[in-house]
């Protein structure tokens, strides 16, 4: 928070005040959830403005901010404004509605709005860079993670289908974490050539690759981690792209290091793809940032012009796709260091036929 107020007092055209609307923002400042309710931040102080139902947990759990029960939201905020001098408001420009931005204009005509994306970009650059708290939790849902890969390796049998191995997936991450990461995806055989395919009926056959792609929940904090794995007896064609891929992916951890751009290394892995003719067959970024939100700056993409600094978390899965045939995706999550990269995912990248 006191990173927040000094980022504001710098901005050019002094802001004076913020409205934090997003929840996932509210619960990085405050570290406690709720699904509806504002942060108020002026220059020197914080507000959490919520109702009943969050009101007495907030007061117990919520440290160094004030709670405010709100029985009336507009009254709440005139207040705000008049007791911190406010005349210039910035809102969450990526997160308030025409509607809801149309009321504040109405109800406070004194105030100058600033909608432009300076407050957004303030609170999602301090979010790209993970304290020390931050990467425990996404460490402990990784942990989690690895764990529903070995079971689920242990699952997998022709008599399984897609959708089988995904349930059996989510049931295990419910069971031992907070919540699933995102919607679970298990794709085989010709399905695999679909990047975020959706888990169907389709049994597993001979000869299949499986690509699953899943991630825990610890806190509120995401991990995220695809594996793509053989049923049965290998091809020599796709073994050829696993180690394409395979290679393509050693090649961006090596690379990682503080101060490259991070379209320059999605770059590097492009490059290399095209070397083997594969290049439009790699469709998707080579990672993003991983934190609150399973997608979250920094953008490893052709136009990721973020350079990567020590403590940002990022996945690094590259992937080739062959339409109507299959399919290989491998990514492991790794957390910037000042001399390279941790890898926060220790299983096995070697091919595993089961």
């Amino acid at each position: 928070m006191q990173k927040l107020f000094e980022l504001m007092k710098a901005l050019p055209h002094d802001i004076d005040c913020g409205i934090i609307s997003n929840s996932v923002n509210i619960k990085y400042f405050t570290k406690f959830s709720l699904t509806d309710g504002l942060l108020i931040v002026t220059h020197d102080d914080a507000y959490l403005l919520t109702d009943f139902r969050y009101y007495e947990m907030a007061k117990m759990r919520v440290k160094d901010i004030s709670v405010i029960c709100s029985k009336d939201l507009n009254a709440d905020l005139k207040n705000i404004f008049k007791t911190n001098s406010c005349s210039r408001v910035a809102i969450e420009s990526s997160n308030v509605v025409v509607k809801t931005f149309e009321s504040y204009k109405e109800r406070f005509k004194a105030i100058n709005f600033i909608t432009d994306s300076r407050f957004d970009d303030i609170i999602l650059n301090l979010r790209m860079i993970k304290t020390d708290y931050e990467i425990k939790k996404i460490e402990q849902a990784q942990e989690i993670t690895e764990l529903a890969f070995d079971h689920i390796l242990n699952f997998i049998s022709k008599d399984k289908t897609e959708l089988d191995i995904a349930r059996e997936l989510n049931a295990f991450i419910l069971n031992n974490s907070d919540g699933l990461s995102f919607d679970t995806i298990v794709v085989s055989g010709s399905n695999s050539s679909l990047p975020h395919g959706t888990p169907s009926n389709k049994l597993i056959q001979n000869g299949d690759l499986i690509t699953m792609d899943f991630g825990a929940i610890v806190d509120g904090y995401h991990s995220d981690m695809t594996r793509t794995v053989c049923f049965g007896e290998m091809s020599s064609e796709k073994q050829e792209i696993y180690n394409i891929v395979l290679s393509g992916q050693k090649l961006a951890l090596d690379s990682v290091k503080e101060g490259i751009v991070c379209c320059d290394l999605d770059s590097l892995v492009r490059k290399y793809f095209r070397k083997f003719g594969f290049d439009s067959e790699f469709g998707h970024s080579l990672g993003h940032g991983v934190g609150l939100d399973i997608h979250e700056k920094p953008s490893l993409s052709p136009r990721g012009n973020v350079e990567l600094k020590k403590g940002m978390v990022v996945t690094i899965e590259p992937g080739i796709y062959l339409s109507g045939k299959f399919g290989v995706r491998i990514e492991d999550m790794i957390l910037v260091t000042e001399n390279g990269y941790k890898n926060f995912t220790k299983c096995s990248k070697n091919l595993i036929c089961i």
